[in-house]
């Protein structure tokens, strides 16, 4: 979840808003961080769980500045995938913010 929340902050502009939910749905918890950043175009979301899946934002003109090597979103999508849960993210486009959600099963005894 840290990871998530990190790249909503570096991705979203001074000013911004982001929020946190928590849900419990068909025996899983489902967390959501929700941005009003520079969100996704669909070419781009076809990349961003794939390994080395770095989205190039340098020089683009947005006030946000991230390095990395496009892994992260890679290696917490097989972490959550080896939990039983699973990883999401919606955005209705540029500039319209993000919301990436993931769910764990709940574990009863």
């Amino acid at each position: 979840m840290m990871l998530i929340l990190i790249n909503a902050i570096n991705y979203t502009s001074l000013g911004g808003e982001i929020k946190i939910f928590s849900e419990v749905k068909s025996n899983f918890f489902i967390i959501s961080i929700e941005d009003n950043g520079i969100g996704f175009s669909a070419e781009e979301k076809n990349q961003l769980f794939k390994q080395f899946g770095k989205i190039e934002r340098y020089g683009q003109g947005w006030d946000v500045g991230i390095e990395g090597t496009g892994l992260g979103l890679y290696i917490a999508k097989k972490i959550i995938e080896l939990h039983g849960g699973n990883i999401w993210m919606e955005s209705a486009g540029r500039n319209r913010g993000s919301k990436f959600s993931f769910s764990i099963p709940i574990l009863r005894d």
